[in-house]
């Protein structure tokens, strides 16, 4: 019901510390309450709860857990569009309601037109009813209440309402835009007492750290270390390969440490190696999850955080894998699917077997996968390069480039976005060139960027080793895949 999570092993840490405060004091505070999954983990602990935050969608449910009006109501300049929403407004539960579905739908506000857009704002205004009473339903059966709740900025809290010696728990959001540009939607909308509060520079982030920790009692998570906080490092928590470490500061002496255990399976099918030539059959095959993170966590990019794949493909030549890419469900357009990963073993002798993977990602038979893994007809696909350079030489000529802007990952300097409005339409192994598909482009996401020859000589040089100008062209696949009127004949890999 509440977006956002902080992840279960903080969660266990922050409960099994504030625990040994019990009978030293009768209330916790908890700065930057965010989506208050701190104070739902603490709500049976035996003590009293209070919050604050700065946020309309935070403010809103922490007025409503400690039992206080909600003064939300819709501004003016959106009535045209909101004002059916103003009956299911009551200031407690029902306000709550619109505010949380609100945070699903806004984004959508005024892009009507759209064909996607449209139909979503259209679904949610003609099943609100429904939506709205099964929110309130949950809202007023939350076991969770509050002593108090403050709008404000967490430093003023501390220093004026906070009193000296009270246990503070705080997992401060110290990325910029973490929850205005989360929520912004709903304050253009909506209308509500906002606080005023001073940006979270460097000054600030120092005084929210002392403020902290200057009492007897405090556990406090970070994404950084702080060197003048060595000492009082009591767990560190990552639940994901690449994932960023949280780091858990506290007065108490419990050490905790959190390491992800990914599930990996075999993939007992040869792979490419250096000094072995490709064959001339290009085939499909299903790869569960573990063999996926087997293949990803050996061969991919280390600086690339690994996303969820709906579905994953191996790509085998003669039976003999060569890489691999997986697909994700979309996010928004229905139609539009997102290659989450696509990559080719190492070492070999091709410098340009990246180039043979991407063949594969787009051709018939993985869109035909595609399709029937999501329940859907595909005719958009997108992708997020990151790289060193301006452009993605693997891209090029086969994507539309449509944005490019500085990365947020230092290990990257470009955030490439590439798309297409239509799909390939080609069997394995020919490349977009040849037959009847000429001028017919594909998009994909790539987890790095892979260095390689323009589109028309790729199929060439995919199939050639170095220093070996002996010419090859991978085959077509043994059979298509069900979709296409066929059967899909891809080897399997599992034992």
């Amino acid at each position: 019901m509440f977006h956002g999570s902080i992840p279960a092993d903080l969660r266990a840490i922050i409960h099994e510390h504030a625990t040994t405060w019990r009978g030293q004091a009768d209330d916790i505070y908890v700065g930057c309450s965010g989506n208050f999954t701190i104070e739902r983990v603490l709500h049976d602990s035996g003590f009293q709860l209070h919050g604050c935050d700065v946020q309309l969608y935070s403010s809103a449910i922490g007025w409503y857990l400690a039992g206080q009006e909600l003064p939300i109501t819709i501004r003016p300049k959106s009535a045209d569009e909101l004002d059916w929403l103003a009956s299911y407004m009551d200031g407690r539960a029902g306000t709550l309601a619109v505010v949380l579905l609100g945070s699903r739908f806004f984004q959508w506000l005024g892009r009507g037109d759209h064909p996607y857009y449209g139909r979503m704002l259209a679904a949610y205004r003609q099943q609100f009813p429904q939506l709205h009473a099964k929110t309130v339903a949950k809202i007023e059966t939350l076991p969770l209440r509050l002593a108090s709740y403050a709008p404000m900025d967490v430093n003023q809290w501390l220093a004026k309402q906070v009193p000296a010696e009270a246990p503070v728990v705080a997992f401060p959001p110290f990325y910029a835009g973490d929850y205005e540009g989360q929520f912004a939607a709903l304050d253009k909308h909506l209308d509500w007492p906002a606080p005023e509060y001073p940006t979270l520079d460097d000054a600030a982030k120092q005084t929210l750290i002392e403020r902290i920790t200057d009492r007897p009692h405090w556990v406090l998570g970070l994404h950084f270390d702080v060197e003048e906080l060595r000492g009082h490092l009591r767990g560190q928590v990552q639940t994901a390969n690449r994932g960023l470490p949280i780091n858990v500061y506290a007065s108490v002496s419990r050490s905790r440490i959190v390491r992800p255990n990914q599930r990996l399976e075999p993939v007992r099918a040869p792979r490419l190696v250096p000094g072995r030539e490709l064959g001339e059959t290009l085939t499909l095959a299903p790869l569960s999850m573990g063999q996926f993170a087997t293949l990803r966590s050996q061969y991919m990019n280390h600086n690339i955080r690994p996303g969820t794949p709906t579905m994953a493909l191996a790509v085998l030549v003669d039976g003999v894998v060569v890489g691999a890419f997986a697909f994700s469900t979309p996010k928004f357009d229905p139609h539009n699917v997102y290659l989450l990963s696509d990559f080719p073993v190492a070492p070999t002798s091709y410098r340009r077997l990246a180039k043979l993977v991407l063949y594969a990602a787009l051709s018939n038979e993985a869109q035909f996968l595609a399709q029937r893994a999501m329940n859907t007809r595909l005719t958009r696909l997108n992708t997020t390069a990151f790289t060193q350079r301006p452009v993605s030489m693997k891209y090029r000529g086969l994507l539309r480039l449509n944005s490019r802007k500085d990365s947020a990952d230092p290990a990257h300097r470009y955030q490439l976005d590439y798309a297409s409005d239509r799909p390939p339409h080609r069997p394995v192994g020919q490349p977009p060139h040849q037959g009847g598909d000429r001028g017919r482009r594909g998009a994909h996401l790539v987890d790095g960027d892979h260095r390689t020859a323009p589109p028309a000589a790729a199929d060439r040089a995919a199939a050639r080793p170095q220093r070996d100008h002996r010419r090859g062209r991978p085959g077509h696949p043994q059979g298509p895949v069900r979709g296409a009127g066929g059967r899909h004949h891809a080897p399997v890999l599992r034992p």
